[in-house]
């Protein structure tokens, strides 16, 4: 029930930024064209207050109890789907005023979300706070654990290019066939580990650190390097 409900979280809020609205003369989000623009799903909860934008941020981000209305540099509103959200926190500029991001939580799920400014504007989910290169250019974030209630169960590495960001590689759960048939397909790095994962750094632009602390306390190794398509290998980077 819990992956079904993470499942039901995910694809709702897989359509951030797929809502653009036009220029804003009043240099602040249009939230209600987001909220004109929702789709209803029958599987929404029942909508509840509007989330809390802090007040540094209320002039690029607005909240209703259905939608988030972001504003991008160009004074274009984009729309994220905010209904299976209940709180938003240690909302903070990543980059600039260009990378905003934040922790979100709501019925058995949570998740952390980066909304990029530039260009047409975009939203994606990275499960946890990203960690990036030396140079900034790069970032990845890790986010898995045994109860299913993250927005990722995966892990990802993504470039910041100039007017957008692009997913260099990762892997995540997935939900796959459907009725009787249906269930999540884990990473297999991720198959049979029970404790905390974390991006432990960066080594150059090149290759991520990555660890899993057990519940008795051991830490284990991991590395993603561009050389080997940022897939997962035992051990530190080389």
């Amino acid at each position: 029930m819990a992956r079904l409900l993470l499942w039901l979280v995910v694809a709702a809020l897989a359509s951030a930024g797929a809502a653009q609205g036009a220029e804003s003369s009043a240099g602040s989000p249009d939230l209600a064209l987001c909220d004109a623009q929702h789709v209803a799903s029958e599987d929404d909860p029942i909508t509840g207050d509007p989330v809390s934008i802090p007040k540094a941020f209320d002039r690029i981000a607005k909240a209703s109890a259905i939608e988030l209305a972001l504003l991008t540099q160009s004074g274009a509103t984009i729309c994220d789907n905010n209904v299976w959200v209940s709180a938003i926190a240690d909302m903070a500029w990543l980059r600039e005023d260009r990378l905003l991001g934040w922790e979100w939580q709501g019925y058995e799920a949570y998740g952390y979300r980066v909304f990029d400014r530039a260009g047409k504007g975009s939203v994606i989910e990275t499960g946890a706070r990203p960690v990036f290169s030396p140079s900034g250019t790069r970032f990845a974030s890790v986010e898995y654990s045994e109860s299913g209630f993250g927005a990722l169960s995966g892990y990802g590495v993504w470039e910041v290019r100039p007017v957008a960001l692009a997913q260099l590689g990762g892997d995540a759960t997935v939900f796959e066939g459907e009725g009787e048939t249906a269930g999540f397909t884990d990473p297999e790095i991720f198959a049979g580990t029970y404790g905390e994962w974390s991006i432990s750094g960066w080594k150059g632009e090149t290759c991520v650190g990555i660890a899993m602390r057990d519940q008795d306390g051991s830490r284990t190794t991991f590395h993603a390097a561009e050389s080997a398509s940022w897939r997962i290998a035992p051990g530190p980077c080389p």
